[in-house]
């Protein structure tokens, strides 16, 4: 009986400090979460949320256009500069205002130390829900990929 009285207690509790949301509330601007990253040598950045617009956009940058077997046009998951490109969407002033632009992520992808954009990335995908899971799904869906693969910006004689 005691059990039932504190489950029922419990339920009252949750009743009050839970809310609907109704069309309004879905639809009103939502004050994204923000968070100072150190970056180490007394540097840092903040970090924010994203919309859902941005992380879609952001998951589809991750998407490349390439020609099928047949001829078709198919779409692929490239992890290439993932780190950068999560950077460019959720890196902003103390606001919230994102400070680099779309096309910013080669250079910062080329010019950042991998332990700095790391520090970002880790930050980021804890803001945003991006699991280890969702990481490990983007893998599987890329295949085997091209067979002279390289990450290095040198010539090829």
């Amino acid at each position: 009986m005691a059990d039932e009285t504190k489950e029922m207690e419990r339920k009252e509790i949750v009743k009050e400090t839970q809310m609907i949301l109704d069309r309004e509330a879905m639809l009103a601007k939502e004050v994204l979460q923000i968070e100072r990253v150190d970056l180490g040598k007394g540097a840092f950045v903040f970090v924010r949320q994203m919309t859902g617009r941005e992380r879609d956009r952001f998951e589809q940058s991750l998407m490349i256009e390439v020609k099928g077997t047949r001829g078709e046009v198919i779409y692929e998951r490239s992890l290439e500069d993932f780190r950068a490109k999560l950077a460019v969407n959720t890196v902003c002033d103390e606001s919230g205002k994102n400070i680099l632009r779309p096309d910013d992520y080669p250079r910062l992808s080329q010019n950042m130390s991998a332990a700095r954009l790391e520090r970002i990335v880790n930050a980021a995908q804890e803001l945003n829900k991006i699991s280890e899971q969702d990481k490990e799904n983007l893998v599987k869906n890329l295949g085997d990929g091209p067979a002279d693969a390289s990450t290095s910006d040198s010539v090829k004689d």
